[in-house]
């Protein structure tokens, strides 16, 4: 069965000890080092993709939150 890969980068964290980032989809897991680009599944990179937009709103809605205080 041929996978379409895709490449996909994560980012450094300022946390030393944050190795990789775990992402896991339908008991498909990988583990993935910060830092670097890995090729993944795109279903894979789909959901790192939708996690990253879901931090940034959250985010962007905590900042609007506090400056309501």
């Amino acid at each position: 069965m041929a996978t379409n890969k895709q490449e996909i980068f994560i980012p450094r964290t300022g946390d030393a000890l944050d190795a990789g980032l775990y992402v896991s989809v339908n008991g498909e897991a990988y583990l993935l080092p910060r830092g670097k680009t890995s090729r993944v599944p795109a279903h894979i990179a789909a959901e790192i993709r939708r996690s990253e937009a879901a931090r940034e709103c959250q985010e962007s809605a905590a900042k609007a939150l506090r400056g309501k205080e």
